[in-house]
């Protein structure tokens, strides 16, 4: 004896109500049912096909602001040299459960021991790391604090310098006694 089953698609059958939970795929069916929960009860989700359009959208601003934040934070660091430290960065994550820098900083700090022109070199190096396009108010007081520093260091130098050169004309005697002998 031979039993034949057949299956018979419900779609088929005359006057059946088309279901359309049936013609969907499961992507489709949960991608509708993401839509119809409330965005802040939401669970990430790595499968792209099943974000919504404005959480797409999200992610598109998420990974160009990363971009940028990681841009400008190896700058400073490249810039700094030898006066950066590691680079420390603020997360935000994403609807599609990624992490996006959303922030970040780079501690530098002077090398010390330097003086003359060194000192201004390191503190110029310190300027130039702080002045990258896009750069907060915080790097702006860094690169004005170091351009303090070296017309600081600069006005000290030529002091020196005059000071040195009386010293070598003879003009550190009492004013009205100059020896010029020589």
């Amino acid at each position: 004896m031979v039993t034949i089953i057949q299956q018979l698609d419900p779609r088929d059958i005359h006057g059946a109500a088309p279901d359309d939970t049936n013609t969907q795929s499961p992507t489709q069916r949960q991608q509708q049912e993401r839509e119809a929960t409330p965005e802040n009860a939401r669970q990430p989700t790595t499968n792209p096909a099943l974000l919504t359009a404005s959480e797409r959208e999200i992610v598109r601003e998420l990974s160009a602001r990363d971009a940028i934040v990681r841009t400008e934070e190896e700058s400073h660091q490249t810039l700094a040299g030898a006066n950066a430290g590691m680079i420390s960065y603020s997360y935000t994550a994403g609807p599609d459960g990624r992490l996006y820098a959303t922030g970040g900083k780079v501690s530098i700090r002077p090398i010390q021991g330097l003086d003359g022109v060194a000192a201004i070199a390191n503190q110029a190096a310190i300027s130039r790391a702080a002045s990258v396009p896009g750069s907060s108010a915080a790097d702006f007081n860094v690169a004005k604090g170091a351009s303090k520093n070296i017309s600081a260091m600069i006005a000290s130098q030529a002091s020196a310098a005059a000071e040195s050169y009386r010293m070598t004309l003879g003009l550190n005697a009492a004013p009205g006694k100059v020896d010029l002998s020589g």
